[in-house]
């Protein structure tokens, strides 16, 4: 078994039943606001009974979150039609003062981001117990203050099915794309 089949094997996360979901996989459903200043409830409204793909990210992040950014751009082109109808990509912020709507859709539009794509902030207490509940916290206080340790991660999943799995986010985004929609039911075409 390869070191990905491992990986994503220890994050699976069992079953449970359907009316419990967020309250079980602890995500909460706060408040978020996307790039077009769209609110959504981040469970009900983005995550429940999707196939999602989660990243975190900054946009005055040096050297990592372009790089993140530029290889989940060719996930998306390689997922194409997909995105936005059975798959979908959430990019949270991990400096919510800063990069408000405003800012994360001139982001997006600098990497050509389609539909299918949203790019997240939120109150800043909010999206911190939300990063922690989908598992982008350390335990070691000082290496979690370093905001760019977090955002060498994607986290996917689909949510009816209760199957989570992660990855490195600069994994090849041909295996990123087959990883994803294997949990669709539907492989890549």
């Amino acid at each position: 078994m390869g070191a990905a089949t491992i990986a994503a094997a220890a994050l699976t996360v069992p079953a449970v039943r359907q009316g419990a979901q967020a309250k079980s996989l602890g995500i909460p459903d706060i408040e978020v606001t996307d790039q077009d200043g769209r609110a959504y409830r981040f469970y009900s409204d983005l995550i429940h009974d999707q196939v999602v793909m989660i990243n975190f990210f900054f946009q005055s992040c040096g050297e990592t979150c372009p790089l993140v950014t530029q290889n989940l751009r060719l996930v998306q082109d390689l997922l194409a039609a997909r995105m936005g109808r059975d798959i979908f990509m959430y990019s949270i912020t991990l400096q919510p003062i800063f990069d408000q709507p405003h800012i994360l859709k001139d982001y997006a539009k600098l990497w050509e981001v389609r539909p299918g794509w949203k790019f997240l902030t939120g109150e800043p207490e909010k999206i911190e117990q939300l990063r922690r509940s989908l598992g982008f916290a350390s335990l070691d206080p000082d290496y979690d203050l370093i905001l760019d340790n977090h955002t060498g991660t994607l986290r996917y999943g689909n949510a009816r099915l209760n199957r989570w799995a992660a990855t490195p986010a600069l994994a090849r985004p041909e295996w990123i794309a087959k990883a994803v929609t294997s949990l669709t039911g539907q492989p890549l075409a």
